[in-house]
């Protein structure tokens, strides 16, 4: 009750240490969405689908767009221990036309009736198999004009979109999904040094088997490594690089926040001492004073969350569109446990002080 009379009481003094820990909270909430936006925008196309797992050629080392593999090696794949389905997946980072002018997209020829077809429609569907013509677009070009009845055209390749896909985007482009054909001949006339490589596809998207082995589904098609969705997303040039990065920065600024917790309540306890000593003489022990302490810290913590969240999210707002962030609520809820977490775990420090303090000094003894 003392320690919570004494924040009601000494506002200005714990305003301090709350507007510091929001500051920490709002540069690692800002750092969490670039973080969180980095990823998703650029992985989005291979988590967001039907596939559990993706077979390149060995040499791709993960990459959808170094890989080079044939139709025929759909059927190969598709008859090995643990896969139930099999589906081609060709993919051209290019630029198109949209109704409002040039745009940056990302091609994905498949078959929507195997695996790697998209899983997060939102309205209309998907192009049926062997449907010339037709696609699904992401979202993200709705920003572009693009919605359902619109025509995409990529190399003079026209589109018409039937269908509209969510969290798809791939190394931060919005996605454009059609059938093989139609996606052979946009790149064709995209990279005319392509032509006349008709069974050419990238990799295959592949459904298996609760506990199949990839390794043993790779021996079946020589040359070639499996990997499972999650590993082909990381795969990514430059994804796991930057999420390693930007983490690293996120839990070594939730140290200092600790350590900010630390050093305010190691000042208060030293400012306090006579007091301490006092009720230390009138027969409170050392960890209810602690806990004292440790619930100031839990609620200025707690404090600093709040307002460092709603900064964040307010300058969330002011963020230019091209910048990838995205703030979501795990991310949030994961930083404010662990900011609660630190600023507890530096009060905790304080305990030792308080434990050294002799109650001798509330009657003129000597600390």
């Amino acid at each position: 009750m003392l320690a919570l009379r004494e924040l009601q009481r000494g506002r200005g003094r714990f305003a301090a240490i709350v507007s510091a820990l929001g500051l920490l909270v709002f540069l690692v909430l800002i750092l969490g969405a670039l973080a969180d936006g980095l990823f998703y925008g650029a992985t989005g196309a291979v988590r967001s689908t039907t596939a559990t797992a993706y077979a390149f050629d060995d040499e791709a080392e993960g990459s959808l767009v170094r890989s080079r593999l044939t139709r025929d090696d759909v059927a190969v794949l598709a008859s090995a221990p643990g896969v139930v389905s099999a589906g081609p997946v060709g993919v051209l980072l290019t630029g198109g036309t949209g109704p409002d002018g040039d745009i940056s997209v990302a091609v994905f020829g498949i078959d929507s009736s195997t695996a790697g077809a998209p899983s997060t429609l939102t309205e209309g569907r998907l192009p049926g198999p062997e449907e010339r013509g037709v696609a699904a677009a992401d979202t993200r070009l709705a920003d572009e004009g693009i919605g359902i009845g619109s025509e995409i055209e990529v190399g003079g390749i026209p589109a018409t979109v039937v269908g509209m896909v969510e969290d798809a985007s791939y190394q931060l482009q919005p996605t454009v999904w059609t059938v093989l054909d139609t996606w052979r001949e946009m790149r064709d006339a995209v990279r005319p040094e392509l032509r006349g490589q008709p069974d050419a596809i990238n990799a295959v998207a592949l459904v298996t088997s609760p506990g199949a082995s990839l390794a043993d589904i790779s021996t079946t098609l020589p040359e070639s490594a499996v990997l499972t969705a999650e590993a082909t997303g990381l795969a990514i040039p430059g994804v796991e690089q930057q999420a390693s990065t930007l983490n690293a920065i996120i839990y070594t600024t939730l140290a200092v926040a600790g350590l900010v917790v630390a050093l305010f309540f190691a000042l208060l306890v030293l400012e306090k001492r006579e007091l301490f000593a006092a009720l230390k003489a009138l027969g409170s022990s050392t960890w209810r004073l602690g806990s004292g302490v440790i619930a100031q810290a839990a609620v200025s913590s707690l404090l600093g969350v709040i307002v460092g969240a709603v900064v964040a999210r307010l300058f969330g707002l002011v963020i230019p569109p091209n910048v990838p962030t995205l703030f979501r609520m795990d991310t949030l809820v994961t930083i404010a446990v662990f900011t609660i977490i630190a600023g507890i775990v530096g009060a905790v420090f304080s305990l030792r002080r308080i434990a050294r303090i002799d109650p001798a000094t509330a009657i003129g003894g000597v600390l």
